[in-house]
Parts: structure tokens; sequence; C-alpha cells
């Protein structure tokens, strides 16, 4: 779940419904900066479905005692998470086996830093071993540049679509999360600029820089304003389900 507050609510976000969002913004990527065009329609399932790990975990949010807020993707239980991660990806190469590739690797990406954690470390060992074996299948090595740049493509989209439900609509200054303090990260040789700078101008409009996208386009994502008070008075389950969904609608622009 992807949670921030306000004073009153408890925003909520689910996972595969910020993923969906994600694919929006892949399929308005300028096709001539897309490289291996070919397994086009595999990146954008793979984008589409990278988060499909939460869907039933998101279904009952947890409370976080501790804190006393909903738990979120950042901070769910490890142990859980794991379990759930390798869920999501088994599902997807029953699908596509180049999108369970990126996703596999997306997914140990979070996890480059050393860790002692023995339950990391194994989930981590079984997804190499797993992107081996997708790799041979696929006749593909991971220094394949099409490879590295699909990967990429999901990370980009994946961020950028954060970036929209992570904050207050419109948030500008120190209201923007500290994630996007810095802009986007720009792994991509077609641009010179270092990051991609997203700016919300608006409370419904995001312009980025440099825009790697076909046109100006808008998307929207559902989301859930949960009031602390029915928090407090139903459980965190009861309420979140109580709570009309309400439409986030962006439009991308250039300038």
């Amino acid at each position: 779940m992807i949670v921030y507050e306000d004073k009153t609510s408890f925003v909520m976000t689910e996972q595969h419904e910020h993923a969906l969002l994600s694919e929006g913004f892949a399929q308005h990527w300028k096709q001539e900066h897309f490289l291996g065009i070919d397994k086009r329609d595999s990146v954008l399932y793979a984008i589409a479905q990278h988060d499909r790990a939460w869907i039933d975990v998101d279904e009952s949010p947890l409370w976080n005692d501790e804190a006393q807020v909903p738990f979120t993707f950042v901070d769910f239980p490890i142990s859980l998470k794991l379990h759930f991660y390798k869920k999501g990806i088994d599902e997807i190469e029953e699908k596509n086996l180049y999108a369970a590739l990126l996703c596999s690797i997306h997914y140990t990406q979070f996890f480059k830093e050393l860790t002692n954690d023995k339950r990391i470390i194994l989930f981590v060992n079984k997804e190499i071993s797993r992107q081996k074996r997708l790799l041979n299948k696929l006749n593909l090595y991971e220094t394949d540049k099409n490879l590295v740049f699909h990967y990429n493509l999901l990370k980009f989209c994946d961020n950028i679509s954060l970036f929209v439900c992570m904050q207050e609509a419109g948030a500008i200054g120190d209201k923007v999360h500290n994630w996007f303090e810095n802009g986007l990260t720009q792994p991509f040789s077609f641009f010179k600029e270092f990051a991609f700078h997203a700016v919300w101008k608006s409370q419904n409009e995001i312009m980025v820089n440099p825009f790697p996208f076909t046109e100006e386009f808008k998307l929207s994502i559902p989301l859930r304003h949960v009031p602390k008070d029915l928090v407090k008075q139903q459980g965190i389950l009861k309420a979140f389900h109580d709570a009309p969904i309400q439409n986030r609608t962006v439009e991308i622009i250039s300038k």
C-alpha cells in the first residue's frame, strides 16, 4: 500500500493501481527512444504487473501498532513482503518469461546494499537463479543493452507513478516527498540532463523535463482518503473499505 497522511486522513493507493498507472507512462514513451521495440508488449506487461504481488496484501491493509499508521510498502513486515514478492513474480512468469525477468531484476535491486538478513539473502539468491534460468531460455545476456533499457524504463515509470501517488497533489517546496527532491533518476543516453525533473504546476498538472513522451496526456488513478477518526472507531480494514474511491487525474505537460 502507498500511504501518506494529511491532518484528517490517510491517503491510500493500492500498489497494483500504481503499477497500472506506471504502464500509462510507458504507453506514451517516444517510439524513437524505445530500444528493442519487438519486446514492447512484454515490457508493457512487466510494467503493468510489476506490483501484482501486492494485490492480495492490499485487499486487507495492516495496521502498524508501533507507528500508529497503516503499514506501507516501505515498512511492511519483511517475511510477508518476500513471500508475496516471489508469488507475484511466479504469476508473471506463467504468462510472460521476459516480463518475469524484468520484474525479478527490479525486485532484487531493492536489496542491492549489503545485508545480514538471511531471509533477504535467500530471496535474492533464488531470484538470481531465476534470472539465470530465464536468460538462458531467452538466449540473452544480463548486459544486453535492450534488456538494460527495458529495466530502466520500468524503474523510471515506477518512480514517476510514485511521484503522483506518494504526496499531495500540487505539492511544492518542503511538501515534496524527499524521494523526489533531486528529481528522478535519468539513466537514458538519449537525454543530456542529469535527472528528470517532475514538478507540480497545479493541482492536476505535472511538468516533466526532459519530456520523453510522444505528447502531453492525462492519466487517472483511484485512491481513498481514509478518515483517521473512522480508523479509530472501526479499525483500518473496515475503514479502508468504507472509504469511497476517488480518482486523481493528472495531465503530464512539457512546459
